[in-house]
């Protein structure tokens, strides 16, 4: 099968039951130009609905100082931590199993990267981004980019948050945020895609 086709909306439904939707390469390549030329340098990462990491790990490896991952599904969560010791990263990272609005209230710290990719069914950003300010896992430069469905309008505010940019990638969309007591220089402002 080609990889045009591995990455397709079609691929992804006719693969069976699992909400398993990795980020695409061209997503991922994308989130990652965002954060500009100093990129994921000594950032604390958190990857919210980690599925198989890629996000975190690819942060990592490009030289964030750790990284959290949350997933529900215990085979997802062991892969994710065979990939962390392949890489060489597992004593930079933690791999936390259970229900994200469950497990971001057992966190302590705060986070300057946050990635949010849950199943295009699952629609809970607000509920999610209210138990993360609640416990105070927003650094105040934050930036956190919430995947979600095209179809998928998200708030222009989330708990703590507020919009940045809003790209479109097929589709996926990738709406921005910064913490709403940021003072960093970033401003991707621009919106669009494609």
């Amino acid at each position: 099968m080609s990889n045009k086709r591995r990455g397709s909306s079609d691929f992804r439904r006719a693969s069976g039951g699992s909400s398993l939707r990795p980020t695409t390469s061209k997503v991922k390549s994308a989130i990652f130009s965002m954060l500009g030329p100093a990129g994921t340098s000594g950032l604390r990462v958190l990857d919210i609905y980690a599925g198989t990491g890629a996000l975190g790990i690819e942060a990592l490896k490009r030289g964030a100082t750790n990284a959290v991952f949350i997933e529900q599904n215990r085979r997802r969560c062991d892969d994710i931590k065979k990939a962390l010791e392949k890489h060489k990263l597992a004593m930079q990272s933690s791999v936390q199993t259970g229900n994200a609005l469950n497990v971001v209230g057992r966190l302590q710290g705060e986070f300057d990267l946050i990635f949010a990719d849950p199943p295009y069914d699952l629609v809970e950003f607000e509920a999610l981004f209210h138990k993360v300010s609640e416990a105070h896992l927003i650094a105040p430069n934050a930036i956190v980019f919430a995947e979600h469905s095209k179809m998928t309008k998200l708030s222009d505010a989330l708990p703590g948050l507020k919009l940045s940019t809003h790209r479109l990638y097929g589709d996926t969309a990738v709406s921005v945020y910064k913490s709403a007591t940021d003072t960093s220089p970033y401003s991707g402002t621009a919106t669009g895609g494609e």
